[in-house]
């Protein structure tokens, strides 16, 4: 059977520890070839950063980031997903 293709939006909140942002962007690279879309936003007053991500990939992919993004310490990440419209017509 073959994998039907997603679109997701990711929402990462990441604290402002050195550590935590090199692990995120492993992932990411990682990843790469299922993100469309990727912008940053430093917060420093609040004392995190926010990475917005459009991707398009296979559900178990994108579930499978969330997981390792989600494992990291000082970090959260919030996945919105819906089927790919040309896989409708």
């Amino acid at each position: 059977m073959e994998k039907v293709k997603r679109i997701a939006s990711a929402l990462i909140q990441i604290n402002k520890k050195k550590s935590c942002v090199d692990q995120v962007n492993k992932v990411l690279s990682d990843y790469s070839s299922a993100i469309l879309s990727r912008q940053g936003l430093s917060l420093p007053i609040r004392d995190y950063s926010l990475i917005s991500l459009i991707l398009e990939t296979d559900a178990n992919a994108i579930n499978s980031l969330a997981g390792k993004i989600g494992v990291i310490a000082g970090v959260q990440i919030k996945v919105s997903m819906i089927k790919d419209f040309k896989d409708e017509i």
